[in-house]
């Protein structure tokens, strides 16, 4: 978070040119938040006032013609709840200096990196069950648009241990231990969703440019392991839009900016704004534990420590009931459960505790009864 101008010209102006920065950072970041104050439900609070003018519409164009991103509340649902499948991923694919001046080499590096499957070249097939056998009838224009032959796709598709021959431009397979049609469409399904070329999960690569003149690409479909393995790839600057995908390859620091960016970005993109500290907070919260973890019942809301806290956000008799059967205790150190037992929360004044001693020693009598109370 950068220190705003004014605060540094102020800064050197009473400590001199050659002033410690570093210092005046501190102080800054000291200053951002006042002791006792109640972060939480002001960045709830930010965050939900925000999120309520956002449309239900679940699809918006990215920038591109071609592409459509999930945008909206149902984006900001997908990044809090940590899904593990979100509905549309995509690829931002960044190359080396060499390669992103030229259209004609992002554009061979996009057909490499599209997945092709045994189905995409078919264009008829016939189960036989008195054979037990598939035949598949491959395009000849297709096979060769993508340089494969069908002995490629008879050695790709040699893992199932199956036996397979090629008669013409069909390749046969047979399963002797089919005894249904029912067997072999199962089998055909199964093989028409074999991998030949590319990368797996990646369907299109759209070349794009940026006001530089650099190009990129953008992939519906995201494979950010593999992709970081080609060497014309430019790994700092190359990510996917899956936060879980991103944890698990560029570990969870890079999960947590990701979180921040696309919060930020999808409240950006309808002209909305939140001030990052509340989005920080939320982001450092999920990835506390070093993985991402959800805000909703089955992550952090459901994993308080609190059983007030915890039945206040949902299901309250079940929490409960299952606190009652294990004996669970409640400490009273969040906001929710105070307020539920009308008793002052924890934050602002009520976070501070203090003894008032008189002149001749002895405690205030008041405050001494409160503190033996408590």
């Amino acid at each position: 978070m950068e220190i705003p101008e004014r605060y540094i010209k102020a800064y050197k102006a009473k400590y001199g040119e050659k002033a410690d920065l570093e210092e005046l950072k501190k102080i800054y970041e000291h200053s951002l938040i006042t002791p006792g104050e109640d972060v939480g439900v002001i960045a709830a609070q930010s965050i939900g006032e925000a999120s309520t003018q956002l449309t239900l519409r679940t699809k918006h164009s990215a920038g591109l013609t071609v592409i459509n991103t999930t945008a909206g509340l149902p984006r900001l649902v997908e990044i809090f709840d940590a899904k593990k499948e979100i509905s549309t991923p995509v690829m931002d694919i960044f190359l080396k200096e060499e390669y992103a001046k030229s259209r004609q080499k992002l554009t061979e590096f996009g057909d490499r990196l599209i997945e092709i499957k045994v189905g995409d070249l078919v264009s008829s097939y016939d189960v036989s069950i008195r054979k037990k056998s598939i035949e598949f009838l491959f395009d000849r224009d297709a096979l060769k648009a993508y340089g494969l032959t069908l002995r490629d796709i008879s050695s790709k598709i040699s893992k199932f241990k199956l036996n397979s021959h090629i008669e013409d431009d069909k390749l046969v397979v047979t399963d002797k231990s089919a005894e249904s049609v029912k067997k072999l469409i199962k089998l055909r399904n199964k093989l028409t969703e074999v991998t030949l070329s590319g990368v797996q999960n990646i369907s299109r690569a759209i070349v794009n440019q940026d006001k530089e003149g650099n190009f990129w690409i953008k992939t519906i479909g995201t494979n950010l392991e593999e992709v970081l393995k080609f060497d014309e790839v430019d790994q700092s600057r190359t990510i996917s839009n899956d936060v879980i995908e991103v944890s698990k390859v560029l570990g969870v620091e890079a999960a947590r900016n990701l979180i921040v960016e696309e919060v930020y970005n999808t409240l950006q993109n309808v002209g909305l704004t939140v001030d990052l500290r509340h989005i920080f907070l939320i982001a450092d919260a999920m990835c506390l534990d070093g993985t991402v973890r959800g805000i909703g019942r089955y992550g952090l809301s459901g994993e308080t420590e609190s059983v007030f806290a915890r039945a206040a956000f949902e299901i309250p008799l079940k929490h409960l009931v299952e606190a009652s059967l294990y004996h669970e205790t409640d400490e009273f150190n969040y906001v929710a459960n105070n307020v539920m037992s009308n008793q002052v929360i924890p934050i602002g004044t009520g976070a501070v505790k203090l003894v008032v001693k008189e002149e001749n020693g002895s405690e205030d009598k008041g405050e001494t009864e409160r503190k033996d109370k408590e």
